[in-house]
């Protein structure tokens, strides 16, 4: 990548708004293959998610039946009943065996779209290259030629999305490993507020503001992260190359890096909220069909009920990171281009 990049324009003092605004015409130039491998990433999260929770559900089924019979002998016997006391152990195992495979599912898909962006940005870049020339223009992108580009950077993508989840996870961990702590008593001077005592200044520092700054700078680690996929697509490298490069590319560019980043994750944030709120609706209507199928067992309804709006956001949200994946490879071409702009300068000099 030089320094004349086609996509990216070269105000630095103004790149966090480039950058967004290049990502957003190119979401809108070639709106049908980006919003196209997002409506694929939502078909395969509806279909294999919604296999999966439907797996669990068949699993747990004896289990929700068994506490609708504990809870109505409790009521006919007028005793204190907690619900799913005796079966929570097993709703436990059955979860732990769900999770793994929805995350599972969660990084093939964002590898995904991150990866079919980046070849949507890169299309975007040879048919500005070639300009006015129709004859040298690449046609358009459709979604069986997306699929052929992609398919060879997938199984990298997907060890890019391993690797950036362990990065996550280690300031995650420590986050929650000082809300453990602090929760047990472990920290001096560091007591957790009951109805009686109310937050100390050491509680809100130690048990609130800390782990919330742990996770804050968690997100600035990872935003060096964010263009690794598109760099795995264009300089085609490995997983570990590409997290390296990443690194490399955004340490000049932290602030520019780490605001698109941050800009990014509120906007994917804000929509899983309104998606969320939306999944009420269709949660109410799954609840009447499953009080109708399982002749008014609240239990397993109410679990239902819980679970859809958090579902139908998390299968409607490709609709937001293809966007998000599209400003990430914009992102790429402007720290190449930066790149490439700077090794000019230095051989000039010298």
């Amino acid at each position: 990548m030089t320094g004349s990049s086609p996509v990216i324009g070269s105000d630095n003092r103004r790149a966090g708004t480039s950058v967004v605004a290049e990502g957003l015409r190119i979401t809108s130039r070639h709106r049908r293959p980006v919003f196209g491998s997002a409506f694929l990433a939502g078909a395969a999260a509806l279909l294999v998610g919604g296999g999966i929770v439907a797996g669990a559900f068949a699993a747990s089924w004896g289990l929700f039946l068994e506490a609708g019979r504990a809870a109505e002998g409790s009521i006919d016997y007028e005793e204190s009943y907690v619900a799913y006391s005796d079966q929570w152990d097993g709703l436990v195992k059955v979860a732990f065996c769900v999770y793994p495979l929805l995350l599972l599912l969660a990084m093939v898909l964002t590898a995904w779209l991150l990866t079919a962006q980046a070849v949507i940005v890169g299309h975007a870049r040879e048919r500005t290259a070639a300009g006015t020339d129709s004859r040298g223009a690449p046609g358009a992108l459709t979604l069986r030629a997306l699929w052929r580009r992609c398919r060879p950077h997938l199984g990298a993508a997907f060890r890019v999305q391993l690797l950036t989840l362990v990065c996550a996870l280690l300031p995650g961990l420590t986050g929650l490993l000082v809300l453990a702590v602090v929760d047990m008593g472990m920290v001096p001077g560091v007591v957790w507020p009951t109805y009686h005592d109310p937050a100390t200044l050491q509680f809100i520092l130690v048990g609130r503001m800390l782990p919330v700054v742990i996770w804050a700078l968690g997100l600035v680690l990872l935003s060096r992260f964010a263009p690794a996929t598109a760099i795995r697509v264009t300089d085609n490298s490995s997983a570990t190359a590409a997290m390296r490069r990443s690194w490399t590319l955004t340490r000049t560019a932290r602030l520019h890096t780490a605001a698109i980043h941050l800009l990014s994750t509120a906007a994917v944030a804000g929509a899983f909220t309104v998606l969320r709120w939306l999944g009420t609706y269709v949660a109410h209507w799954a609840g009447l069909l499953m009080l109708a199928t399982t002749g008014g067992n609240v239990w397993v309804t109410g679990v239902l009920v819980i679970i859809t709006p958090t579902a139908v956001a998390l299968v409607l949200l490709p609709l937001v990171l293809a966007p998000m994946g599209v400003v990430f490879a914009c992102l790429r071409e402007w720290l190449g281009g930066r790149a490439g702009r700077a090794l000019v300068v230095g051989v000039n000099a010298d």
